[in-house]
């Protein structure tokens, strides 16, 4: 599993489908996040940059994304700030499919990698692991995402580490469509340094013991707008009042805090990305 990303149409973040808005929605995809982490070495930061933004990397990205309509995006991101405890990558490689991630034809990959790059995939990958070291891969649903959702270069993305409330995974998702999300579609409507946002659970790595099980990506144009402020900036209670006027702001915040709790917090800039 650890070079799925690699492999096949990736997710990052990041986007539409829930059981509820699927049955609302009966022809949505139901796409799926699928990332691997890597680890790349002080001195090999510039070549690993470079091999994704216009190398080898970068080519076999494009021509993956032309010969399958099923891989929505893809994305490089380079950890600013990875979380506490941090982890051992400090790059991440992302796709988006629309279904969960298909395993590989290799006579296929071979013949794509090859067009592009001017190698079989068994070379490619002995090429990148000279400049980077696969240490984990995930996979998500993305199960909400702001109209038009984007990510390009030089981008920052801030990502809330979720833990669901055992039991409240129902009332999460809830929450998110149907407060989050139109938020989060005004915030970004208003054509400010915030750009989107998506919202996603885990499917693998599974389990109850897993330090986090769910994320919101917050997508902003500058740094500055990035480190002032995350989520969908729709805390505010004038703004809940405006969009929610029968509702309970005391009650949309009480269920946020039932349902989950924000375990870590990570901030990544764009370093590279495509899309249909």
């Amino acid at each position: 599993m650890k070079n799925i990303a690699l492999l096949a149409p990736l997710p990052l973040a990041l986007l539409l489908a829930t059981a509820s808005s699927l049955a609302q929605q009966p022809a949505a995809p139901s796409r799926y996040l699928s990332v691997i982490s890597v680890k790349v070495a002080p001195d090999k930061v510039a070549a690993f940059v470079d091999f994704y933004k216009s190398g080898a990397g970068l080519k076999s990205a494009r021509a993956r994304l032309k010969a399958d309509p099923n891989l929505l995006r893809w994305a490089v991101l380079q950890a600013i700030y990875p979380g506490d405890p941090a982890p051992a990558a400090n790059f991440l490689i992302a796709n988006v499919t629309n279904g969960a991630p298909p395993d590989p034809d290799p006579v296929k990959r071979d013949e794509l990698y090859r067009a592009a790059t001017g190698m079989v995939y068994a070379d490619y990958m002995q090429k990148f692991r000279t400049i980077g070291e696969t240490v984990g891969s995930t996979i998500s649903h993305v199960h909400n995402t702001t109209d038009g959702y984007s990510l390009s270069p030089d981008d920052y993305l801030v990502l809330n580490r979720l833990k669901t409330t055992e039991g409240k995974n129902t009332e999460l998702s809830d929450l998110m469509r149907d407060f989050r999300l139109p938020l989060a579609n005004d915030r970004a409507k208003a054509a400010g340094d915030f750009k989107g946002w998506s919202f996603s659970h885990l499917t693998f790595p599974g389990g109850r013991s897993l330090p986090y099980d769910a994320s919101e990506a917050s997508v902003f144009k500058t740094l500055a707008g990035a480190l002032g402020g995350a989520g969908t900036g729709g805390g505010a209670m004038a703004t809940f009042a405006k969009h929610f006027p029968n509702k309970s702001y005391t009650g949309f915040v009480d269920a946020g805090r039932e349902s989950s709790r924000v375990v870590r917090h990570e901030l990544y800039r764009v370093v590279m990305a495509a899309q249909q």
